[in-house]
């Protein structure tokens, strides 16, 4: 069976870009669980930071070990710049927060007061830069892994793709060049986008089912106020997928919003281990699928509320 998919013998941990491919200065897969399986998982980290999270590893070390998974690296230079200049920003806002409510009075409420300050506003420059070229780079990082796919480095297999903030970006650009090219259906098995910097519209996402063979989940949060000051003010899009639900009618695209757990952007990082477990993945501590939180993540498909169980193995 190995022979028959292609796994013997065939993968991507000797895989690497031995010269630079457009904008692309690095890329290349990293295993996270040893030996030769017959179903592939790829892992995108979003932002790399100092500490446990420093490695492109970091986050996914609660993934449930099934089958054979990698972590891809790109750009890890450009990705260091955009996570400092998120911590830079974060650990600035609380006193900005401050001087500004003070600004308002108690009917005007704590949200007028927090609508995009001049101060804020000027603390936010220092990530525009860092935040804009990893957003190019990610899209042509996503090419670049929809033709890695496309050429079955990974053997005849199926392989699931899950990633967070601009990992999901390279997801989706994944995707949206798979859709291009005849002959690229059923290369994606399932696919996972948390807090996703992409166009939420339904004609964007309709496209990626093509080449999709099982489900397409997107993780958001509505009141991920980063990602929504970013991307909006970056790319003048109002629909932002990691901030609402997709509007579409097709039972294989299921939005989870995750507002439960994730507080902010950055929680995506810190709070891996509870969002796989509510978007449905297994992870180390939770084998199964389900979902095991306290308060339970609101799951829609489509436009239609359910609380049933989403049944998803990466």
């Amino acid at each position: 069976m190995a022979s028959l998919f292609g796994a013997a013998g065939a993968g991507l941990t000797g895989y690497k870009m031995n010269k630079c491919v457009g904008a692309i200065e690095e890329f290349e897969f990293l295993p996270l669980s040893p030996g030769k399986h017959l179903h592939l998982t790829i892992a995108v980290t979003g932002w790399l930071c100092s500490g446990k999270y420093s490695s492109f590893q970091g986050p996914w070390v609660s993934l449930g070990e099934y089958g054979e998974q990698y972590c891809l690296v790109w750009e890890s230079r450009f990705l260091r710049d955009l996570g400092s200049a998120m911590a830079f920003l974060l650990d600035g806002l609380v006193s900005i927060v401050a001087q500004e409510a003070l600004k308002y009075t108690v009917l005007s409420g704590i949200v007028a007061a927090l609508t995009w300050p001049a101060s804020l506003l000027a603390a936010a420059s220092v990530i525009d830069n860092p935040w804009c070229v990893c957003l190019n780079r990610s899209a042509e990082v996503g090419k670049h892994l929809a033709q890695v796919l496309r050429s079955r480095q990974q053997g005849k297999r199926p392989v699931s793709l899950i990633g967070f903030s601009l990992g999901a970006r390279v997801i989706y650009y994944c995707l949206q060049e798979l859709a291009n090219d005849q002959g690229s259906e059923g290369v994606v098995e399932d696919v996972v986008l948390l807090g996703a910097p992409v166009d939420g519209s339904e004609k964007a996402w309709e496209k990626m089912t093509r080449v999709v063979a099982g489900k397409i989940v997107n993780g958001y949060c509505r009141g991920d106020w980063l990602l929504g000051f970013l991307y909006r003010s970056s790319a003048a899009q109002l629909s932002v997928a990691g901030l609402q639900p997709v509007a579409i009618q097709n039972r294989r695209i299921i939005n989870v919003d995750l507002s439960s757990v994730v507080n902010g952007h950055l929680d995506y990082m810190r709070q891996m281990d509870t969002i796989l477990v509510a978007v449905g993945v297994p992870t180390k501590e939770v084998p199964g699928a389900s979902f095991a939180l306290h308060r339970p993540a609101t799951v829609a498909k489509g436009t239609e509320e359910i609380l049933d169980q989403v049944s998803l193995i990466v």
